[in-house]
């Protein structure tokens, strides 16, 4: 039997609150053969921001580029991306790493997060990258209601530190309408949202893609074909058409080398 396998080294991170579940991980550069693994530390490796193995931030990276609102093409076009929710920085160094014409701006609420990311996940900052320790909504409200230029994509990954039955992830704020219109204000015209969903419970997820579809018009969802727990939501003010969207999402995955296709949902709520 052959087996065509792939090798990969992690940096994980778990939370005290999440008991055996990792939270993060990153892809670590392999060392060279010659080293011992017996006598490896991996501390001293470097990060691969090209490798992405979270399957939904997988789907999230890729939902922007199957609705075209970004393009592969490097074709002059700089686009606006807000991230609320750095975590350990894999969304945004993926991108930051791919591509040169993305502005990206990160809301991170809590500061160890930040020096987490920095320290231990190889978060860059400079002209094209800027973390802001923060609260989200207000920066977004900030956005909305000034002259600054507006976002492009809007991701929004931002969860409790804890599992519940109920909501993981998004934290409240970010499934109240009123606060979802705030975030439509900080988008383009064409400007989407995408949202990172972790629930238990089937109502749950119903009820917040309702709230989204209520103020963008148009969601596709995606949900984590190994788990079935993590979703991901893009909404905006587009056409719905499922077909089109999954034969994107496969072209997006293909050349992103991501190996984990969401499903695609094709009934609606």
């Amino acid at each position: 039997m052959t087996c065509i396998c792939s090798l990969f080294l992690q940096r994980i991170l778990k939370l005290a609150n999440f008991g055996q579940y990792a939270v993060a991980s990153m892809v670590l550069e392999l060392p060279s053969a010659k080293q011992s693994m017996t006598e490896l530390d991996t501390s001293l490796l470097s990060l691969n921001h090209s490798k992405v193995l979270v399957p939904y931030i997988q789907a999230m990276i890729a939902a922007p580029f199957a609705l075209e609102i970004m393009e592969l093409e490097k074709n002059g076009k700089v686009w606006n991306v807000l991230e609320i929710g750095l975590g350990t920085g894999i969304l945004n160094s993926f991108l930051y790493n791919a591509f040169s014409n993305i502005n990206i701006t990160a809301i991170e609420l809590e500061q160890k997060m930040y020096e987490i990311a920095k320290k231990y996940f190889g978060l860059i900052e400079d002209k094209h990258q800027r973390i802001i320790v923060g609260d989200g909504l207000k920066y977004l409200q900030k956005i909305a209601n000034s002259s600054q230029s507006k976002f492009d994509v809007i991701f929004i990954d931002a969860c409790y530190d804890t599992i519940m039955d109920d909501v993981i992830c998004p934290v409240e704020a970010f499934t109240l309408k009123q606060n979802l219109k705030i975030i439509k204000e900080a988008l383009t015209k064409n400007g989407i949202v995408v949202l990172s969903v972790l629930t238990f419970n089937k109502d749950n997820l119903k009820k917040i893609q309702n709230n989204y579809m209520d103020v963008f018009g148009s969601c596709h969802r995606m949900t984590d074909s190994i788990n079935f727990v993590n979703h991901v939501l893009a909404c905006g003010k587009y056409r719905r058409n499922e077909a089109t969207f999954a034969g994107k999402m496969k072209e997006i995955y293909k050349k992103f080398e991501f190996y984990s296709e969401p499903k695609i949902d094709w009934n609606g709520i």
